[in-house]
């Protein structure tokens, strides 16, 4: 009796046991369910504090999927994600950044130096590792910075402006099949970076030797921004050979005479003023001027 006793002691203390585990992971449970966006933003925020900015992005970016999954919004997650990714801890990365930027146009090889100098301050920092892809794009490292861009977008796959880079070093090495799977990853039309989209949907017309659809395109970017330095150069490109000449000046013009505000404004599109020396020589083929 002693010995049986014994045993159902212990079965009825192993299972008080079992049911006081369980009660404790249902209580962390509903907790967990119970934290919401603002708790999270809140604890992103305070992790960025600290500087951890690794971590905090990723209990945000955790966070959309969950709302995604669920239909969710995430607007409020998405725009606490963008602020601290792209937030400068320090006023001599910041400072470091402005430098480059301002070499970017004249000297890319000390911008290059300047951006690098940065990272090393700010390795986790959003705002200097998107600005490094477009100058290595624009050195024509492409391969180099797709490679790049992709990786990132592992550890941050909402961020708008590291899936625009990666449409451009995709545009840059002509793979246009998979910049159309970029591209549809979400409404570009409704995006805030919309002509620069707009811009490499022209290109990928000319790839397609769709000079109809050209038109339209540079049409829409008109629409979109009448004062995009680009503009000339398309229309420069569906020209007639009487209008070349004059789209061909109005391109070179801007270019030569682009003021730095001007420059910043419109430097995510990483081909900027990139085209002076082929329209210049194709003006001059033509007996155009290039003044």
């Amino acid at each position: 009796m002693i010995l049986i006793s014994v045993k159902r002691a212990a079965l009825i203390g192993a299972a008080l046991f079992f049911f006081k585990a369980t009660l404790a992971v249902s209580a962390e449970s509903k907790l967990k369910k119970a934290e919401t966006s603002k708790d999270i933003i809140e604890k992103a925020y305070n992790l960025s504090l600290q500087k951890d900015r690794s971590q905090a992005i990723n209990i945000l970016v955790s966070a959309i999927k969950q709302e995604n999954a669920r239909n969710g919004n995430t607007q409020e997650l998405k725009k606490a994600l963008q602020q601290v990714s792209y937030l400068f801890y320090s006023d001599r990365a910041q400072q470091a950044y402005e430098l480059a930027l301002s070499l970017r146009r004249t000297d890319l090889g000390q911008a290059l130096q300047k951006m690098n100098e940065a990272i090393r301050m700010e390795a986790d920092n959003l705002t200097l590792f998107n600005e490094m892809q477009r100058m290595i794009l624009i050195k024509g490292d492409c391969s180099a910075a797709l490679e790049s861009i992709t990786k990132e977008r592992v550890q941050d796959s909402f961020d708008e402006n590291l899936i625009l880079l990666q449409a451009q070093a995709q545009a840059c090495l002509n793979q246009w099949e998979e910049f159309k799977k970029t591209r549809d990853l979400f409404d570009t039309k409704k995006s805030n970076q919309a002509k620069y989209w707009q811009a490499l949907e022209i290109e990928y017309a000319f790839y397609e030797k769709s000079p109809g659809r050209a038109k339209e395109m540079i049409l829409g970017l008109q629409k979109l921004d009448e004062k995009y330095p680009e503009l000339n150069y398309w229309q420069w490109r569906v020209a007639s050979s009487v209008e070349k000449p004059a789209f061909a000046q109005k391109y070179l013009k801007e270019c030569k005479n682009m003021s730095a505000t001007l420059y910043r404004q419109y430097m995510t599109d990483v081909n900027l003023c990139r085209r002076v020396a082929e329209v210049e020589t194709a003006a001059k083929n033509s007996n155009g001027t290039n003044e």
